[in-house]
């Protein structure tokens, strides 16, 4: 049990009672009309077990592609998945068989009541719908510019892995300079605890030294707190910036978003260190200069002084030496303690060490003048280090990172709060892409924003491939493959509505969201199903096609409109972030409520008008009798 199982728990409560509203709203349809209440059980529940069952299976069969992916998108979205498929099945079963049942035993006469209030709506949405089939156009033409607007919006949109959440708790870091003494340290911290204390909605601070510059911190805030803990985390880097040390505080509720690491990294691979040194040079300069970076590392900040000797190799080749030779004298020049020999004893061996005296040693002044020997055609000559090489100091790497077996140096930058990964991402890659990288070397943008974009990718797919499961279920519903591309044409219709509502509430584009989509585009389906099956058995029983449009319009949105309200309605709080930890959930709430009312709204009307376009053709219903013989069989021959 986890916060991704209860958002499948808080989706499914509204969608649990889709399958049953549908049945009970047609069982007391025909109750209505005079059938008895077994009858209308039995038959009310027949006429829309296709329906419904066909509906929990595209919801369900969203989460199916989940089989196909691996890392974190598998990781993360397989409780939501198992919860919500496991409590719709259960919901199916009720609806077709509890429901009838207690609706032939409790419920009693119904007595057809005068038209109120939702009479007179379902009267001005049929003279909608019936004006909507004479002029389809300005109908169609305005859902494909908004669709066109919502994809325009996408662009301008920001991305992010998860969306920033809220906690009751700050960790604050703080590392003072090297040299500074434990005692040193522990009173700056104390002056740090001082100063958060004083801060409106902190209650307890609490350290814990790490080291003899380091503490990390752990801030408790009050119930009632002012500001969200992103924001009192910003006011205490800033209280305590005059400190001199470096203090960095972290707000955020969840470890999810630490799977995909923090900000900018740039890779830059090759095999020259020296080249690699300056592209890492260049590029941190084009960093720099991008607005919304902080905190930009060329990757050589962590660097040690070294001395660099460089052999010219054709001056040696005069003396018959070699970089290996020469390497293995000073090598062995500068040992400074070497075993002499071993005195047996009767407890063991004890190694006799002769340690060079220190005037004797191998130093930084010495080294151009240290004696080598080397051959010539006279025979053996000495010759200094300086005759045949150049020493110069440099500063060198700790350490050398290698990927794919290829020397890596990488530049990595933060994010300030105020601007987005993904667009700070979008304006670092334009400036990557107009930089001249030397033949042989390689420059590649990760960090968080590749596995945002990674992960993105999976989810797209998903959606993809959840389509295609989709259709599949509708065609083997409606035994047609033109019926379940009319419905289709309602997921467009609901990422419009989701895409508009995250680019109007300034929500950025997160793996979040985009699992609303990927649930969106199994539940939008659902009242689109009901409403062309139902038009298909009503032009089967002879009723004309506008006619039959019009008529399921009367007599689909009320369940239409419950089943979708209940939807909304079941995930309205975790849309309002109400309660801790809600506001990791809340922008696939948005989307999932955004895009079912915009869809359900213009399923109303869209898949009416493109029901009338495509399905031009006469229904035909079908008998198959096996016990008669067609007439134009020929007889059996008798024996």
């Amino acid at each position: 049990l986890n916060v991704i199982s209860l958002a499948g728990l808080a989706l499914g409560v509204g969608m649990l009672v889709d399958n049953s509203i549908v049945v009970i709203e047609n069982i007391v349809r025909l109750r209505a009309s005079g059938m008895s209440a077994a009858n209308a059980a039995v038959k009310g529940a027949a006429q829309v077990a296709g329906a419904i069952a066909s509906s929990t299976l595209t919801t369900i069969c969203v989460f199916l592609p989940l089989v196909f992916t691996e890392g974190i998108s598998r990781q993360l979205f397989t409780d939501m998945g198992l919860t919500i498929a496991y409590s719709l099945m259960a919901s199916l079963l009720i609806a077709l068989t509890l429901v009838p049942s207690l609706s032939s035993l409790l419920l009693g006469r119904v007595k057809q009541k005068p038209e109120g209030l939702f009479g007179k709506f379902v009267s001005g949405y049929a003279r909608s719908l019936s004006f909507t089939l004479r002029h389809k156009a300005p109908v169609l033409i305005g859902a494909a510019v908004l669709l066109g607007v919502s994809v325009f919006g996408v662009t301008r949109m920001g991305t992010a892995f998860m969306p920033d959440t809220d906690s009751n708790q700050i960790s604050v870091s703080l590392t003072t300079p090297d040299g500074t003494s434990t005692a040193e340290t522990q009173a700056i911290s104390d002056q740090v605890i001082g100063r958060i204390q004083g801060i409106e909605g902190v209650q307890t601070v609490g350290a814990m030294q790490g080291g003899d510059q380091a503490v990390t911190m752990y801030v408790l805030l009050t119930d009632g707190k002012r500001g969200t803990s992103q924001e009192i985390s910003r006011r205490i880097v800033e209280e305590t910036a005059d400190m001199g040390c470096e203090i960095t505080a972290s707000g955020s509720g969840m470890d999810i978003s630490a799977m995909a690491g923090s900000g900018l990294q740039i890779d830059i691979t090759g095999d020259d260190l020296d080249t690699l040194r300056r592209i890492a040079g260049d590029i941190a300069a084009l960093v720099e200069g991008t607005p919304g970076t902080a905190e930009i590392s060329d990757g050589m900040d962590k660097t040690s002084p070294e001395i660099r000797i460089t052999v010219d190799k054709e001056k040696a080749a005069a003396y018959n030496l070699t970089v290996a030779q020469v390497y293995q004298s000073i090598a062995g020049a500068l040992q400074t303690e070497s075993t002499a020999t071993t005195l047996s004893a009767d407890a063991g061996g004890m190694p006799v060490v002769v340690v060079r005296a220190e005037e004797d040693q191998l130093n930084r002044d010495g080294l151009l003048a240290f004696p080598l020997t080397g051959k010539t055609d006279e025979g053996e000559v000495s010759v200094t280090l300086g005759d045949i090489a150049r020493v110069e100091d440099a500063e060198g790497l700790q350490s050398i990172r290698h990927s794919d077996r290829v020397r890596t140096l990488s530049v990595t930058a933060e994010i300030d709060p105020d601007h987005n990964i993904g667009l700070v991402s979008r304006e670092v890659q334009k400036k990557l892409d107009g930089y001249t990288v030397p033949e042989g070397y390689r420059v590649t943008l990760t960090g968080e924003n590749e596995t945002i974009n990674s992960t993105l990718r999976d989810l797209v797919l998903m959606v993809l491939l959840a389509l295609v499961l989709i259709y599949a279920i509708m065609a083997a519903q409606f035994q047609s493959l033109l019926s379940p591309f009319i419905v289709m044409f309602t997921i467009p219709l609901a990422f419009t509505g989701g895409l508009l509502a995250l680019w109007i509430l300034g929500f950025d584009l997160s793996v979040v969201a985009m699992l609303g989509f990927l649930v969106l585009s199994g539940v939008v389906v659902n009242n689109g199903i009901v409403f062309v099956d139902s038009v298909n058995q009503l032009r089967l029983e002879g009723m004309e096609k506008r006619d039959a449009i019009v008529e399921t319009g009367r007599r689909r949105i009320r369940p239409i409109l419950m089943t979708a309200l209940t939807t909304i309605l079941g995930l309205f709080t975790t849309a309002l972030a109400v309660g801790q930890g809600a506001d990791l959930l809340q922008p696939m709430a948005v989307v999932i409520i955004a895009g079912l009312a915009y869809a359900t709204l213009l399923t109303l009307f869209i898949v009416p008008a493109l029901y009338d376009i495509f399905r031009r053709k006469e229904l035909k219903r079908v008998e198959l009798d096996d016990d008669r013989p067609d007439a134009s069989d020929p007889a059996p021959q008798q024996p």
